[in-house]
């Protein structure tokens, strides 16, 4: 009898001891990911998605963090997402310097060869994600020896060499015009300027002043609609891309530092574009960031 129930003692506690474990947290589920690149002795800053080029001069060493939207309670929100990093393309071009749980920080050593580079990741087990997601590279570009390093808050253009001015072009006005173009590219497209198209749009910007990069942002912002860099195309639950295309205009036209939660939370103007980029397209908000008090100063563009 006491032999029974002390079995009865030892199995009760047991299994009081199972359940007392703590139960394990199911993975977070993230099903968007991209690269935010903070560059910390030049002027390459911004959000890219995963398979867009990142344009970087030659000397910048760029701290790329991988972000995610996580589905937190039903809500998506932005996250950090732990990854492992490696260089896997270009080891004469780009070196890592460290790295972090969820970064790394890159250094641009050369454009040599087809002036490009990789940086692979594979994310932790901790997340639930499309297997595409999982594990991909990011690919930087090369635009020329020291482009990107310099003062603060000049635009850096990413667009390879500066073309030669016209005859009878002030050459520094015709670079800074070429500055403005190649941010404009960038902030939009996703692209540095390249081809007969990006000079004439330096070209009108160089003649016509800040009407000319209004216009040509405009022109540009009409190209990445129609090439799906716009609105998110859903009807409900729009608002997750669309706040993340426009926190990165926002962080390559106005030079803004917050991150996309903050953005949202803090500015009631910044949530306000993203129902008119929803509803009303993105050249109407890109013009309408162009032609902003804001744009000009941060930009250091003249008055009208």
């Amino acid at each position: 009898m006491h032999i029974r129930t002390a079995c009865l003692s030892t199995t009760c506690a047991v299994l009081a001891g199972m359940l007392a474990l703590p139960a394990v947290a199911a993975p977070l589920e993230v099903i968007t990911l991209k690269a935010r690149v903070e560059s910390q002795n030049g002027t390459t800053n911004g959000d890219f998605q995963i398979g867009d080029a990142i344009l970087a001069g030659v000397g910048e060493h760029l701290k790329v963090s991988l972000l995610g939207t996580g589905i937190v309670n039903g809500i998506g929100r932005e996250v950090p997402v732990d990854a492992h990093f490696a260089m896997a393309a270009g080891h004469a071009q780009c070196s890592l310097l460290r790295t972090g749980p969820n970064w790394a920080v890159v250094s641009i050593n050369a454009a040599g060869g087809n002036g490009l580079c990789q940086l692979g990741y594979t994310t932790s087990a901790s997340y639930r994600m499309r297997p595409g997601l999982a594990s991909g590279r990011l690919t930087f570009k090369m635009s020329g020896p020291s482009a990107a390093v310099g003062a603060p808050g000049v635009p850096f253009a990413g667009a390879g060499p500066e073309p030669e001015p016209p005859q009878g072009y002030e050459h520094d006005r015709w670079r800074r015009a070429w500055e403005l173009d190649g941010m404009l590219y960038r902030a939009i497209l996703g692209e540095g300027p390249r081809g007969d198209r990006a000079r004439v749009d330096a070209d009108r910007i160089y003649r016509e002043g800040y009407g000319g990069v209004l216009t040509v942002a405009t022109e540009l912002a009409r190209i990445a609609e129609q090439r799906g860099r716009g609105r998110s195309p859903l009807d409900r639950g729009y608002q997750e891309r669309d706040v993340e295309r426009l926190a990165g205009l926002y962080r390559d036209l106005l030079h803004r530092q917050q991150s996309d939660r903050d953005l949202w939370q803090q500015d009631p103007g910044f949530r306000a574009n993203v129902e008119a980029l929803h509803h009303k397209g993105i050249a109407a908000v890109v013009q309408s960031i162009v032609d902003s008090d804001e744009f000009r100063s941060v930009n250091r563009i003249g008055p009208r």
